[in-house]
């Protein structure tokens, strides 16, 4: 049986491959530092930003973002004037997503997840309303892990949002420490498995 693809799928399937090749190739030079093998699937894409309130959602930062999955459907669904931080601390990556969004002029690329209060100065932003992280915690040195964990939580407004997916549980109950509320989600349909946790004060 043979099986027709029109232009639109060939697009999508080409650019999944790129990807892919390009993470594993990132994965094989620092394992420590990505955590996967393979960009984050549709699923966990989905279960990550229907969390986010888009209609008030004005500033907005992601960590890790990596081939820029997430930055894709993040600059689909955020309003036209919404401010996105995005820090990728791979220059390769880096130049992918602004290849990928060369007019968008609400969107700024950073290097260092930990200078993330310093980068919302320097852009004007005095509160964040969601932070979005793809960042491997368990496998980072913990003095930077609680340096971006805390400058996130300082950076967010009052009722904002920390929004991150983890391949185990064990971060849960640091995040209880900083979080009043959190909400977690398990999804499957990921390599590997993914726990999203939505977390707020």
């Amino acid at each position: 049986m043979k099986i027709n693809f029109n232009n639109n799928t060939k697009g999508k399937l080409k650019l999944h491959f790129k990807e892919s090749i390009k993470f594993l190739g990132r994965f094989a030079k620092s394992p420590r530092k990505i955590g996967s093998v393979t960009p984050s699937s549709k699923f966990l894409t989905k279960a990550m930003l229907e969390r986010v309130d888009w209609e008030n959602a004005n500033f907005i930062a992601e960590l890790g973002a990596g081939t820029g999955v997430f930055t894709r459907e993040i600059v689909k669904l955020a309003k036209p004037d919404a401010k996105i931080l995005v820090f990728e601390i791979d220059p390769s990556l880096q130049k992918m997503i602004k290849d990928e969004h060369p007019n968008h002029k609400g969107l700024t690329i950073h290097s260092d997840a930990q200078e993330l209060l310093k980068i919302m100065n320097e852009n004007g932003i005095e509160k964040l309303d969601f932070v979005i992280s793809s960042l491997p915690f368990t496998v980072l040195p913990p003095k930077m892990s609680v340096k971006i964990l805390n400058s996130a939580l300082a950076g967010l407004k009052p009722n904002g949002h920390f929004v991150a997916y983890q391949y185990s549980s064990i971060m849960k109950h640091v995040l209880q420490k900083k979080f009043s509320h959190i909400k977690t989600k398990f999804v499957p349909l990921n390599i590997p498995p993914a726990f999203v946790y939505d977390c707020w004060r």
